[in-house]
């Protein structure tokens, strides 16, 4: 089938109109042509002009100036308005619970600055996570206190925070003790939320939690401000090169056992972690992971301490530990052991390490725990 064209009916058959529409159609497309010939050409005396380049930004990023301020606890580098907001405040120092059957996992501890390990009784052990540099929110189980862990408190000008404390007619009354030391505590017994609240999904007395905002709120209320009066460690930048020595002490693993064998359910390993440079912390034979998190437990260091522990003879189970003084240590980090010893010669000095030829011992940055092992106490590495 053929088509014809077909013109509108005002033109079919008048010669005249169809010359006038296409001369008046002609004339369009010129001038339409023309139009975008001087758009794109320019203007008639200027044949040769080229269209203006289109400008790009040549503004060179402002480099990223790195943190220069070590903290005083773990010696992580802030920048200076961090630190300075963190002098305002004095570091909390948190007893937290370590039953194996009702306050596992711990909340937040892989936000603390640094965590003393020690038994409260019957092997079992509890541990002191000290904030500062971060502000953790909450901290679950809190649990109550002993005399020996407020030493360590005392020489970090922290605030200590448990829920109850040992009460005895001896050497092992928390009570006296916080007195004679002149600490400053947060006791959940005595206060109510927002600082302290039971979690109830857990048991009791293994359902304490506490929150660190409310708690640097009441410390400030209280005139508890910063900056702590605290001497800090030797620093220093990891240096994982240290493990391929020919002569270095390579420390792969390490293996705690707390009053008893390593396979109870609070012996602790500490395992090397080449691509991070840290020691990653099983317990109890399983992974060692925050509650809140879910990451496992990681130290840039792993400090243990060796010293004497004997009963508080208050008829209790409660223990005393001889935490000034010195004794044998080994620090482990980069990947080696380094032995030597720790010294404090008082309650509000600092514990610390030095190495074989009494040099003191420079912490990579990052947090470090403090195991406090009894003479005797299983140690293998």
């Amino acid at each position: 089938m053929k088509y014809k064209l077909r013109l509108p009916s005002f033109l079919a058959k008048d010669r005249r109109r169809q010359a006038i529409t296409a001369a008046l159609l002609l004339a369009v497309g010129l001038a339409t042509i023309g139009g975008v010939v001087l758009a794109t050409s320019g203007s008639s005396d200027s044949p040769e002009a080229t269209a203006t380049p289109v400008a790009t930004s040549t503004r060179t990023p402002t480099p990223t100036t790195p943190p220069t301020e070590p903290t005083l606890i773990d010696g992580v580098l802030v920048y200076p308005d961090e630190l300075a907001e963190m002098e305002t405040r004095l570091p909390l120092a948190v007893m937290l619970d370590n039953l194996a059957t009702g306050a596992r996992p711990q909340v937040n501890l892989d936000k603390a600055d640094l965590v003393f390990e020690a038994v409260a009784e019957g092997g079992i052990t509890r541990f002191l996570a000290v904030y500062w540099r971060n502000d953790p929110g909450i901290m679950e189980s809190v649990r109550s206190a002993r005399v020996y862990y407020l030493d360590w408190a005392a020489e970090l000008d922290a605030i200590f925070v448990h829920w109850g404390f040992a009460t005895s007619d001896g050497p092992a009354d928390v009570q006296s003790a916080i007195s004679r030391l002149g600490l400053r505590d947060l006791d959940g017994f005595f206060y109510e939320e927002p600082l302290f609240e039971r979690d109830p999904n857990r048991a009791s007395p293994h359902d304490g939690i506490a929150n660190s905002g409310a708690l640097w709120d009441q410390a400030a209320e209280n005139g508890w401000d910063g900056p702590p009066a605290i001497v800090p460690w030797t620093f220093k930048e990891d240096d994982p090169a240290r493990a391929r020595s020919p002569d270095a002490a390579t420390a792969d693993t390490v293996d705690l056992g707390f009053g008893g064998p390593f396979f109870s359910d609070y012996a602790v390993r500490w395992t090397y972690a080449p691509r991070t440079n840290s020691y990653e912390r099983t317990m109890g034979g399983a992974a060692h992971e925050d509650g809140a998190s879910g990451q496992r437990i990681t130290a840039k260091n792993v400090a243990v301490m060796v010293t004497d522990i004997w009963s508080a003879d208050d008829n209790t189970a409660h223990l005393l530990y001889r935490t000034t003084g010195e004794g044998q240590a080994v620090v482990f980090q980069d990947g080696v052991a380094i032995e030597g010893s720790w010294e404090k010669p008082d309650p509000s000095e600092r514990t610390r390490f030095y190495d074989a030829e009494g040099k003191e011992i420079a912490f990579n940055r990052g947090q470090t725990w403090v195991e406090v092992l009894a003479v005797g106490d299983p140690l293998s590495y």
